[in-house]
């Protein structure tokens, strides 16, 4: 997809901010766009503590108190509560058609994070699995 394809997304700063020098000529920033944009905005966000931007203090997901909780159902349902509550407030630019948390079959102590999302409401729908550890069952 190219980056006429979502106007709304934008165009900026891929990060973490990084600069490419090509041979000959001066460095440049390197720059996202499109659905690669989003995913990254989308991580940010969930991995971001509540109140740790100055200037938004209520940017964030809050889902760092679950890292010290036991792996249950009710963990994984508050869990999923607070990213989609955290998506709907903090990334205008998706809708949000689904956010579960599973417990990791593989891992006693993770917890997959499943969001459907979808850009636009003309788009395909796209997803994205956002590992969490928890204090699992030791």
């Amino acid at each position: 997809m190219s980056a006429g394809d979502y106007p709304q997304v934008g165009q900026g700063w891929a990060f973490p901010p990084h600069w490419v020098r090509p041979v000959p000529g001066p460095a440049s920033v390197v720059t996202d766009h499109g659905e690669e944009r989003i995913e990254r905005s989308l991580q940010v966000l969930l991995r971001t503590l509540t109140g740790s931007r100055v200037m938004r203090l209520g940017f964030g997901s809050g889902v760092d108190r679950y890292v010290f909780e036991p792996r249950t159902p009710d963990a994984c349902y508050r869990l999923a509560d607070d990213v989609r509550r955290a998506l709907l407030l903090g990334e205008p630019r998706v809708i949000v058609d689904s956010v579960e948390a599973v417990a990791a079959e593989d891992a006693d102590d993770r917890v997959d994070v499943v969001i459907a999302y979808r850009i636009d409401r003309h788009r395909r729908p796209n997803s994205l699995v956002v590992p969490f550890y928890l204090a699992g069952a030791r």
